[in-house]
């Protein structure tokens, strides 16, 4: 990891007084001059330098120190000191930018905003940024040391307090993510930061990137060849691929960005359940492959607007190719177990025209306390040709037995997808969260399958094994048919409509075994006899469905068949699968069972996730 940079040009040495301020590198900067150095070698940093997602440990301590101290006046988003102003003890400025032209008599700490300092500002003592940058006069009225970091400051709240992020696993996932450049950067990227599966093993991508900026106009261009590990380390047109962008961006807090991209990679279905961390580390150790994959090749162009942190409205159009894909036998520890069949996916040209969204009031993205995140989606595809895959019996598709016999059609649909949540701070240390996700088909043909939809597992459901069929007809699947044969389609998604409602109930606790924890930064200690993170009562209930078209679909219409439902109608509650659960929440894994109550017969589940349940 790159040290923060004086002006003296030696590293971890506080900027003096008087001095003009330099940007840190960046850490991605100095690790890709490093593996053109001296290859894929990993120097680890002194212990005297340990870093938090590239800002040194002790500093990311203090800063956290300042914030929760009573007497510091503690500001979240932006702050504007009036020249004729003074705040008397500490300042803290949390998710904002800070402008300062008057007098503060203590400590300034910005956290994750941009500092400009006046002519005339005075400060009685040090000023330290993280997550920004600062604009002061050649001569700044600053008695103390004035620091700069950009990288972001990385924490959670732990009912009015701060708590500075420090374990092992949230240095490296912040380290793996990419820095926004603040000004002109030009490398040669190399990284396998990407999902570990079982159709493509490994995907290493390699190639040019560049980002420049110039005022509020950022610019970035980026080609990536696709090397994909898969069971075996060929040259061939399977383990290939490749990723083009250009996209230029104008405006800091709000503004517009227009870009195009050209791909041949490997996409995956149902995004939106687990994480890929997760997703690829349960391929490589278990075995568990919770995705399936098919192969994009194509052109887009996309013109979005975004305002603020997390509000975006994003427009695109593109033509690309869709073509199945095999499942492999990749490299993983528990090789005994057999990964499951990769489903085919249809093929042909299709054009999409997708608008997305977002919308995010939450207090921080990762570990929110409050707030209102919205993603939607709606996307109109057409094929001229495009060649189903098998399904289930009586969906409509062809199945196992005519496989050969697959027929091209014409294809022109609608689909919708939206994931709603809502943080509620019940007090100082409880929480009340809501989640409902609900998507699937809206107008046209039956969905393909790259766009079907699926209710049960880990993410969703987890007092239900991952599609697992229960019936002859699964709620949530839409499986039909004998067992063995599901099995020989490797399992897909089938659902054309899907609705989940999820609720959790969180509050803090502590154990310590030896005494107090003098440092009080760490969400989770090995070693020292105590923990700290939530304890989390949750319940889940959801289902899936297919849509009723006499037109379109022969041998499915009949009233009382159980996955099948008009196009105006949601199944009744009571045909909902529903579980409940709960567990301990230490921020970056939780331990959780789970137990299906709408179903009887089924073992409780116990597991483990990387990261907060939603």
């Amino acid at each position: 990891m790159s040290q923060p940079m004086a002006a003296s040009g030696h590293p971890c040495t506080p900027i003096p007084r008087h001095a003009s301020v330099v940007r840190p590198a960046s850490p991605r900067e100095a690790v890709a001059r490093g593996l053109l150095a001296l290859g894929l070698v990993m120097l680890p940093a002194p212990a005297a330098a340990q870093r938090v997602g590239g800002v040194p440990r002790d500093v990311a301590l203090e800063v956290t120190r300042v914030f929760n101290a009573t007497a510091t006046r503690k500001v979240r988003g932006d702050y504007t000191l009036a020249a004729s102003d003074t705040v008397r003890g500490d300042l803290a400025v949390l998710n904002g930018n800070a402008r300062l032209a008057g007098v503060v008599n203590g400590e300034v700490v910005v956290l994750n905003g941009d500092v400009v300092l006046v002519e005339g500002a005075r400060l009685a003592k040090g000023l330290t940024v993280v997550g920004g940058t600062l604009q002061a006069p050649e001569r700044p009225s600053v008695t103390g040391e004035i620091r700069v970091w950009s990288a972001r400051y990385r924490y959670q709240e732990n009912g009015d307090t701060l708590v500075a992020d420090t374990d092992f696993l949230t240095r490296f996932s912040q380290w793996v993510q990419e820095d926004d450049a603040e000004e002109t950067v030009s490398q040669l990227f190399f990284t396998s930061a990407h999902t570990y599966n079982r159709v493509e093993g490994l995907p290493i991508y390699v190639g040019p990137r560049v980002r420049a900026r110039s005022g509020a106009t950022r610019v970035r261009a980026e080609v990536y060849g696709i090397f994909r590990t898969g069971d075996r380390l060929v040259w061939n047109d399977e383990n290939l691929g490749h990723r083009a962008l250009f996209e230029v961006r104008q405006g800091e807090q709000a503004g517009i960005a227009v870009g195009t991209r050209l791909f041949d990679e490997v996409d995956a279905m149902e995004r939106w359940q687990l994480s890929d961390g997760e997703v690829g580390l349960a391929t490589f150790f278990f075995s568990r492959d919770y995705r399936d994959y098919w192969e994009r090749h194509g052109a887009q162009a996309y013109l979005s607007a975004f305002a603020g942190r997390g509000h975006e409205l994003k427009l695109s159009y593109g033509e690309e190719r869709w073509n199945a894909r095999r499942a492999r036998d990749v490299f993983r520890l528990n090789d005994e177990v057999a990964l499951r069949l990769n489903p085919r996916g249809d093929e042909g040209v299709l054009r999409l025209l997708t608008l997305s969204g977002s919308f995010d009031t939450r207090t921080e993205s990762r570990y929110p306390r409050s707030g209102w995140y919205l993603r939607g989606e709606y996307e109109r595809g057409h094929s001229d040709a495009l060649t189903l895959a098998p399904l289930s019996e009586g969906l409509g598709r062809p199945g196992l037995v005519t496989r050969e016999l697959r027929p091209a059609v014409a294809l022109d649909y609608g689909r919708a997808f939206f994931d709603l949540r809502r943080y509620n701070r019940l007090g100082p240390n409880a929480q009340l969260n809501l989640r409902a996700v609900v998507g699937g088909w809206v107008h046209g043909d039956a969905l393909p399958v790259q766009r079907r939809l699926a209710v049960s597992g880990i993410d969703a459901l987890p007092g239900f094994d991952f599609r697992r069929t229960i019936g002859a007809a699964d709620a949530g699947t839409c499986a039909t048919g004998a067992e063995e044969l599901y099995v020989l389609l490797g399992r897909p998604a089938q659902c054309e409509r899907m609705a989940l409602v999820q609720v959790e109930w969180k509050g803090d606790f502590r154990i310590d075994l030896f005494g107090d924890d003098d440092e009080g930064d760490r969400r989770w200690q090995v070693g020292r006899g105590h923990a700290d993170g939530t304890w989390v009562i949750f319940a889940n209930s959801g289902r899936g469905w297919l849509v009723n078209r006499p037109a379109t679909v022969a041998g499915a219409t009949s009233a009382a068949d159980p996955l099948f439902f008009g196009r105006n109608r949601v199944p009744d509650l009571n045909t909902w699968r529903t579980d409940i659960g709960g567990g301990f929440d230490f921020g970056d894994f939780g331990v959780y069972i789970a137990q299906a109550v709408s179903q009887s017969g089924l073992s409780p589940n116990v597991y483990v996730r990387l990261g907060r349940r939603f």
